[in-house]
């Protein structure tokens, strides 16, 4: 019962997905949907405010339920914090995850590319050649990139337009040599050049998989860490305190439960962040 009031709360009924009501708007305000949803569009996520709503009503329900389980209501707070703070974990995780393909396709349309560019001389036929050919969130760029050359932008505008998107030092040099060989000609000297950019980015893709590894490592070592933490409430739990569970039936026991509760959140949002590897920054 106590369950479904929550939830009565979160969710408004029959509410359509163009249609406005009072929770909605509070929802938004509460919890930063508007926000969120625009640093998902951000990185090609489309979240809609149903996928908001499960996300957040999933993070309060589970609160709500170890609430009642443990006999504590403080939980119910930890369920809030853990509803306002569970979207914007998983839009950096999503954003991690498109920024790492993204690095690691670049190499293969670099080849791919260079090839094509022996063969016809042309940036633009081997873009839409290599468009053809390429999967991932490269596939997109090079679109973007045919697009831009096709209502007339010109090759050394879209090329700037291409290595905004992408936000790669690295391959700022491939662009670079890009544009100078569209606009000198495609000699040899400037597809070695093109060849060394793309082996300088795929070394620097290898080192940082050989860091996702040891970062992933130390992930799962804080994981139990913070997981044996948990042992300590759980032992002392069966101290004689008259016969009461100091943890279940105490105040001081629930506000500690509470505070425990938090900080264990708290380590796993922060250790993320720390032990991740800050893509943007490349």
């Amino acid at each position: 019962m106590f369950l479904g009031v929550v939830l009565s709360c979160l969710i408004p009924p029959g509410a359509k997905k163009r249609n406005t009501t009072w929770r909605n708007i509070d929802l938004a305000r509460c919890f930063g949907y508007r926000e969120v949803s625009t640093e998902a569009r951000e990185i090609g996520w489309d979240l809609t405010s149903g996928e908001f709503l499960g996300i957040v009503v999933f993070a309060v329900a589970a609160g709500a339920i170890l609430a009642v389980l443990f006999k504590n209501p403080l939980i119910i707070v930890a369920g809030g914090l853990g509803g306002y703070y569970l979207p914007r974990v998983l839009i950096k995780n999503y954003r991690k995850r498109h920024r790492m393909s993204l690095m690691m396709s670049i190499p293969d349309f670099g080849r791919m590319l260079i090839a094509r560019l022996i063969d016809h001389h042309s940036i633009v036929r081997a873009m839409e050649l290599t468009q053809d050919d390429i999967h991932g969130p490269m596939k997109v760029t090079i679109e973007e990139f045919v697009k831009d050359v096709g209502v007339g932008l010109g090759v050394r505008p879209a090329l700037d337009n291409m290595r905004a998107k992408l936000g790669f030092r690295k391959f700022n040099t491939l662009a670079e040599t890009l544009a100078i060989a569209h606009a000198e000609g495609y000699s040899g000297e400037a597809l070695k050049a093109m060849e060394k950019a793309v082996e300088a980015i795929e070394n620097d893709v290898r080192a940082i998989e050989a860091l996702e590894i040891t970062a992933r490592k130390k992930k799962r070592e804080l994981a139990c860490v913070v997981a044996a933490s948990w042992a300590f409430p759980a032992v002392l739990s069966f101290m004689n305190t008259g016969n009461v569970n100091i943890y279940l039936n105490t105040i001081p026991g629930k506000v500690l439960i509470f505070f425990y509760l938090v900080s264990t959140l708290f380590v796993l949002i922060k250790g993320e962040e720390y032990l991740s590897l800050n893509l943007e920054e490349l």
